[in-house]
């Protein structure tokens, strides 16, 4: 159960959710990130076929690692908590897609008002709707965004995030969980929108616990 932070029993203080099948989670503030990455390495090396060479298996074990621990670092310097990401192929396809909860965004006291700051931080995002999850009336939040300039990513990605009133703060606060995906090349392609929808079920499974 990731933590959020310590408060009062009625404060939520980490949540629980139940990510796809094949996918896994890296802690990104955490002694144990190198550890949850050589987990996922290892997860991973046994897809590969057995009769490879054991130095081509090394190579592949050191270039994952060089390539999740990237990831992760610009995941943790980009607020994030948690990251989230497929570690096996479904249907024998590699699933271009990840997700981080990142943390908390703090409001400025207690006579701030929620409900409009909610709004200032959906506003000019790109599309967004209310939701509900879990009791917490949230924002969902979706655009498609161009690669960087300075990117080696030559494709647009389909994002989508939900940002959440945490429940039970004397100081109003918003935990953000944002989903990114390339799809197939094509942000708009059935195979994007699979994914996306894979995200919204993930969503529905969001629960958060209490002290």
């Amino acid at each position: 159960m990731p933590e959020l932070d310590e408060r009062s029993s009625s404060t939520a203080v980490g949540y629980n959710l139940v990510p796809p099948p094949g996918w896994d989670h890296i802690p990104l503030r955490s002694d144990s990130t190198n550890d949850a990455i050589l987990k996922i390495i290892d997860r991973s090396i046994k897809n590969l076929p057995q009769d490879l060479p054991k130095d081509d298996i090394s190579k592949a074990r050191m270039e994952l690692f060089k390539q999740l621990k990237l990831v992760a670092q610009q995941a943790a310097k980009a607020n994030g908590l948690m990251l989230y990401l497929p570690v096996e192929r479904i249907y024998g396809t590699y699933v271009p897609a990840s997700f981080v909860i990142s943390a908390p965004i703090a409001g400025a006291g207690a006579g701030v008002d929620a409900d409009q700051v909610l709004n200032l931080l959906a506003a000019d995002r790109g599309d967004n709707e209310s939701v509900d999850v879990d009791g917490s009336e949230g924002k969902r939040i979706e655009r498609i965004v161009p690669p960087p300039d300075d990117s080696e990513v030559q494709y647009p990605s389909r994002r989508v995030e939900y940002v959440l009133p945490i429940p039970g703060n004397p100081t109003p606060g918003w935990l953000t969980i944002a989903f990114s995906t390339v799809g197939d090349g094509n942000p708009e392609s059935e195979f994007s929108e699979a994914l996306v929808d894979v995200f919204d079920a993930v969503m529905t499974t969001f629960r958060w616990s209490y002290a």
